[in-house]
């Protein structure tokens, strides 16, 4: 929990400071746009593992489900 949530701070300030040296916003100040792009980089980082995790799931229940229905088809035909 600890290096995660260390991970996301530092790739929060990586990426601030990456695009405080680039510099390539028009719309507002770059300061405000990078803190922005830093806490949602952050954010992601702090996140990617439980969407994939989310992911991962639904994709095996499917893939069970499919196996269940695969087995009653089978089931139904051999009755008949």
């Amino acid at each position: 929990m600890i290096r995660n949530l260390l991970a996301a701070i530092v790739g929060g300030l990586v990426t601030f400071l990456y695009l405080l040296f680039w510099n390539a916003t028009q719309f507002t100040t770059p300061v405000a746009a990078f803190a922005i792009a830093g806490i949602i980089s952050a954010i992601g980082t702090y996140l990617w593992p439980f969407l994939l995790g989310i992911w991962f799931v639904r994709r095996a229940k499917a893939r069970r489900d499919e196996k269940i229905e695969a087995e009653v088809e089978k089931r139904m035909g051999q009755g008949k």
